[in-house]
This record gives C-alpha cells, structure tokens and sequence, in this order.
C-alpha cells in the first residue's frame, strides 16, 4: 500500500511523579508556643498520577476554498458549498456543530509594502463523532463533497470516561502521598494518622491530534490518533502519632 504522510504529531507520556515535604507542626497552643507535640505534630506530602485512556470523541474541522480577483467571483470558486458538505458528514452519523462562511483580502508581501492579488472565500464545517475509527471516513467523505483541506482533527475523552480516569488517577495519588508519608515517619520513629487537609488538581481535559494520517492508493484517509491523559494532583497532611 503506497501511503503519503499527511501530519506526524507526536505525544509524550507523562509518567507517575510526586514530591514530598515533611514537616512537623505545632497547630497552635494556648501560649502560643510552637514546639512539636505528638499531639499536633503533622506531616505533608504531594504526589502526581497521570492515567491514560484511548480518546472516545472527536471533532473534525474541514473547509472548502475559493479564490477570485473580487469577492463575488472568490464566493463563486468555492468547490464546495457548506450543505453538500454537513449533508456529507451527517450521512456517516457525525454532528456538525457549526459552519461558517468568511472571505478575506489575499495579499502578496514584497520588500516595498504589500499588494492586493485577490480574495479567498473559505465554508468551514465542523463534526462531532464519537465513533472515533470512522475520522478517516468522516474526512472522505467531506473532500468528496467539495472541502479543500482538512483544518484539524483532535480528540478528547467523553465527560464520563474522563470521570472515571480522573477517579482512579486520584486514588493512585493517594495511594502514593500515604506511602511516602509513612516512609518518612519511620524514620523519626512515628506512625501516620488520619488526613487534616487534602487538596487537589488537575489539567483539564486534554485534547490529542493525530499521530499520523495517511492516504493510500485507493484514495481512502486512515488516521491513527495517540492516547488522552488526565493528570491529578494532592497535597496532603496527615498527623503524626507516636
């Protein structure tokens, strides 16, 4: 199968990483004195964890183009109007939500200023799928119907997939901030109690693009898209006991 590149974007795996910090204390006596008791002596720890999940939504964006010395002959180059497009994608079971129309000056930029060639005229159609191994077909389907170039394709996580992945990346960090608190109060000779504070974050949801997308000799787009990660972090401190 003879395949010509199309886009090539890597994505980097983030990988499990935390920090700790061991403190010891004193929550406040009646003198106002801060010597560490057992009673209110308190260790705090961080700790990351990223999840990774394969995307179940994306969105492809594609335009169809027309030039022309004026704006009503650029409007009128348009090798494909936004109806036959959106119809096109429709009948694949995408979602178009939204589709758009504008026509700007072209110009040619030389040392002396710049100078007015023409205008392009551009319908840019956007889709919805969750059927995320038919993108190929989505973007066949579109050029077929008169769109010119692909805009962009990027995939992201369904709201409850990314729940569930954000979910278990925060039990891992827990997991993680309670081992390493209790590594360090062994070595002062001290035992992990309950949580005093807890805070979280995390990056929001994270969009990939294609890893790599080819045509082959039939004509037909294949689009291999890279992993969605969701990463969380903790602050956590803990009373110390003896």
């Amino acid at each position: 199968m003879d395949t010509k590149p199309l886009a090539a974007i890597g994505v980097a795996a983030l990988v499990l990483a935390g920090g700790v910090g061991f403190v010891l204390a004193d929550t406040g006596g009646a003198d106002g004195s801060a010597t560490p008791t057992a009673e209110n002596a308190t260790v705090s720890v961080g700790a990351d964890a990223t999840v990774e999940r394969a995307p179940d939504e994306a969105t492809v964006t594609v335009a169809a183009v027309g030039r022309g010395e004026t704006t009503a002959a650029a409007r009128n180059n348009v090798s494909g109007d936004a109806d036959a497009i959106r119809n096109a994608l429709e009948s694949e079971g995408a979602t178009v939500t939204s589709s758009r129309f504008t026509v700007s000056p072209e110009y040619n930029y030389r040392d002396d200023g710049r100078e007015l060639v023409g205008y392009v005229a551009v319908h840019t159609v956007e889709a919805e799928t969750s059927a995320v191994d038919d993108v190929g077909t989505l973007v066949d389907a579109a050029v077929d119907s008169g769109a010119d170039r692909v805009e962009g394709i990027t995939y992201r996580l369904s709201d409850d997939t990314r729940a569930a992945a954000r979910e278990e990346a925060l039990t891992t960090a827990m997991e993680r901030a309670r081992g390493d608190a209790t590594t360090l109060a062994t070595a002062e000779n001290r035992s992990v109690g309950d949580a005093v504070t807890i805070q979280t974050s995390d990056s929001g949801q994270p969009v990939v693009r294609p890893e790599y997308a080819s045509a082959d000799a039939g004509g037909e787009t294949n689009v291999s898209p890279g992993p969605v990660t969701v990463d969380v972090s903790v602050q956590v401190t803990y009373e110390l006991e003896n």
